[in-house]
């Protein structure tokens, strides 16, 4: 993905996870991708008829209200349908900071980031983070500058002559009156030359000193005599001596010594590095440390800098809740439609459904397996008729004061008369063995811990399907 459609995302509020960000989003969403400026999405660009939802630059919007039996959030996120919502958080999404949407018609304050970070600061929505400058982007290739996320960032050294002024290397050069110099062919400190100029009649260059006019003769000196051996030097007399050239990886003055061959090794902190082993420029190698976990030395596409790539929802095959980014953070997948659940299928953070496979004490018809599909319970033998479930023309039996009893006969195994919710009815009687419903069950369930059937209560306002609460049925 690139930069611009990385920041697009986090103007947008985008999960990331699973979905491709093109130039035709930008123009739905009213966001220009030229420079990156955000405009507020609308509840119909978000597909959302109900509740609060985040525009995706940082507000929030009133998308209007369910109508009565529904739920906002019972038809996916910001969507008006009959099943029950349950309200996503800040952990299970994913976000340490800024605005999401629950699923459920409300927003999440997520919080903020602590500076230098911002929220989306490095391309992820919803998360902090901050995107260091560097050496290109600052104009520098020397010295040590703020990389703006409260690290150092190292943009080189200079080779001698040359010196770090402000962001480039840069030498000076001298000149004649400066070094005191009148006559004759002087260095001028930065690998170049000048032209002192020449003595009047009658007097002699070097005869004052080296490359200073005067009376007499002058004897001119010698590489050896001067300590050099490279590049050129002036002899003394007004002429100039070259002196060799340096074996690599020795340059001269590389050492620090004008005209003489040497090398001055990098450091680690020079190179920017902090693991691993590189070269010292002259020949050897330094060793820069080791990572803490779960960093790696270039772990984060950086060759011997410490660091960790995040992994991604679709790397790890999720898409819904939250998963470590196997750097020490957390990424959120998303959430998911109803009827599925984050793990609903039985796979860890990968929305799915199971469906039921039981008619409880359901004898007859068909009911909802709770995933979109349906389940037989079978038919009823004529003349009888299914009737909520069960087949009519089968009368419970004269239970003679006993308050309840398990039958089995042609309709199917039912249990007539009741119980006290959480008392089974084992033979011709309630029980009390201390077996707990599960939770939301309803109806008679088939006892684990103890022998009989297990009453789990009623459905007030509604009805009792599968041995769940279907609300308005």
């Amino acid at each position: 993905m690139t930069t611009v459609a990385a920041t697009l995302l986090a103007a947008l509020g985008m999960s990331g996870c699973g979905e491709e960000f093109s130039t035709s989003d930008a123009a739905d969403a009213g966001v220009d991708a030229t420079d990156g400026g955000c405009v507020p999405k609308t509840c119909a660009r978000l597909d959302a008829d109900c509740g609060m939802a985040v525009d995706g630059c940082g507000g929030t919007l009133e998308c209007g209200e369910c109508a009565t039996g529904q739920f906002c959030g019972g038809d996916g996120p910001n969507r008006c349908g009959t099943t029950p919502c349950t309200p996503s958080s800040c952990e299970l999404l994913g976000a340490e900071c800024g605005v999401v949407g629950d699923g459920c018609g409300k927003a999440l304050q997520c919080g903020s980031c602590p500076s230098p970070a911002t929220c989306g600061g490095a391309g992820t929505p919803n998360a902090c983070g901050c995107v260091p400058k560097t050496c290109a982007s600052l104009g520098a290739t020397c010295g040590s500058h703020d990389d703006g996320c409260g690290a150092e960032l190292i943009c080189g050294t200079c080779t001698l002559p040359a010196e770090c002024e402000g962001k480039q290397c840069k030498c000076t050069p001298t000149t004649c009156v400066l070094l005191g110099k009148n006559c004759g062919t002087v260095s001028d400190g930065c690998n170049g030359t000048l032209n002192c100029g020449s003595c009047a009649s009658g007097e002699t260059c070097g005869a004052g000193g080296p490359n200073l006019c005067g009376t007499g003769s002058c004897a001119p000196t010698s590489c050896a005599a001067q300590g050099k051996d490279c590049g050129q030097i002036s002899d003394g007399c007004g002429g100039t001596l070259s002196c060799g050239s340096c074996a690599s990886p020795t340059t001269c003055g590389g050492g620090g010594t004008a005209n003489v061959c040497g090398c001055t090794p990098t450091s680690c902190a020079a190179q920017g590095k902090n693991c691993g082993s590189i070269p010292n420029g002259c020949g050897a190698t330094l060793t820069c440390g080791v990572c803490s976990s779960p960093n790696t030395c270039g772990g984060g596409g950086t060759a011997n800098v410490c660091g960790c790539t995040p992994t991604s929802c679709a790397a790890q095959g999720k898409n819904c809740g939250s998963i470590p980014n196997g750097c020490g953070g957390t990424i959120g997948c998303g959430s998911c439609t109803a009827p599925q659940t984050c793990g609903g299928g039985g796979t860890a953070n990968v929305c799915g459904c199971t469906p039921a496979n039981s008619c409880g004490l359901l004898s007859c018809g068909t009911i909802s397996n709770g995933c979109g599909g349906t389940l037989s319970c079978g038919n009823c033998q004529p003349p009888k008729q299914c009737v909520a479930g069960q087949c009519t023309g089968c009368a419970c039996p004269d239970l003679g004061g006993a308050p309840c009893q398990v039958v089995t006969d042609s309709c199917g195994t039912r249990v007539c008369g009741s119980c006290p919710v959480g008392q089974v009815c084992s033979g011709s009687k309630c029980d009390a063995c201390g077996e707990q419903c599960p939770a939301t069950a309803c109806g008679w369930l088939p006892a684990t811990q103890c022998s009989g059937w297990l009453f789990c209560g009623d459905c007030p306002g509604g009805q009792c399907v599968n041995n769940f609460c279907i609300a308005g049925r």
